[in-house]
């Protein structure tokens, strides 16, 4: 089964958007570490037990002389301020997994999208995903990708934020706004997974391919987040 996993919101400052964001919910946070390969910091926002926002900048300005290419990715989309830059799907198997790669004519590779690609934590673990198309593939069309999960432990959105950080719990998703058309999204998807599937209302703005907003049910009722959504750059 397919199910709604994260979304990236990209900033130029990774510690006042994530508190900005808290602010605007009452949801709290936790550090959630940096990303060695792409030079990103990284904070969660839980939105429910298997849902979350990660919130990321870049923290290590070397990485863009010597050209990574998400991180400069990351530094074209954040000229202006906020965005949401990606959104991703979680498989619960490794064949759905592999079923989306043949829809979008890709293949699992876990050299790119394995363990070296993952986050660092803290506290000394190391988290990894697989996932398919790349985020330089998919995010750029304003598309989400897939991920199988690789590692053992709990759910990025299951750990405890910081106390202090917000009083409001993420009872998941109401709703999630986003551009194109029903259409478009099922002939992303292809076999995997259909629209009408997802236990959250969809609501389509026929604007350009992206997230814009995201309804959030929480201990005081609901919370609305809206960012402007990813700029669509050509292959």
């Amino acid at each position: 089964m397919i199910h709604f996993d994260h979304i990236c919101l990209a900033a130029q400052n990774v510690y006042e958007a994530t508190f900005r964001l808290s602010r605007e919910t009452g949801i709290g946070n936790y550090d959630g570490g940096f990303f060695p390969l792409y030079g990103i910091g990284h904070k969660v926002v839980p939105l429910a037990e298997d849902i979350y926002i990660e919130v990321e900048s870049i923290v290590d300005h070397t990485v863009l002389k010597r050209g990574q290419p998400l991180a400069q990715f990351f530094e074209q989309q954040t000229l202006s301020g906020d965005c949401f830059i990606g959104w991703c799907l979680r498989a619960d198997t490794l064949d759905e997994l592999e079923a989306f790669a043949r829809h979008h004519k890709t293949v699992v590779d876990p050299n790119t999208t394995g363990k070296e690609a993952g986050r660092q934590m803290m506290n000394g673990n190391r988290s990894a995903a697989l996932q398919t198309p790349s985020a330089l593939t998919a995010w750029p069309q304003g598309k989400p990708n897939l991920y199988f999960k690789m590692s053992n432990g709990p759910h990025p959105a299951a750990l405890p934020v910081v106390p202090g950080t917000g009083a409001n719990r993420g009872n998941g998703l109401n709703w999630i706004e986003i551009g194109e058309d029903e259409n478009a999204l099922s002939v992303w998807l292809g076999d995997v997974a259909r629209p009408k599937d997802f236990p959250f209302e969809i609501r389509y703005n026929n604007m350009s391919s992206g997230l814009y907003a995201i309804g959030v049910e929480t201990d005081a009722g609901e919370k609305q987040v809206r960012r402007p959504p990813v700029r669509i750059q050509s292959l």
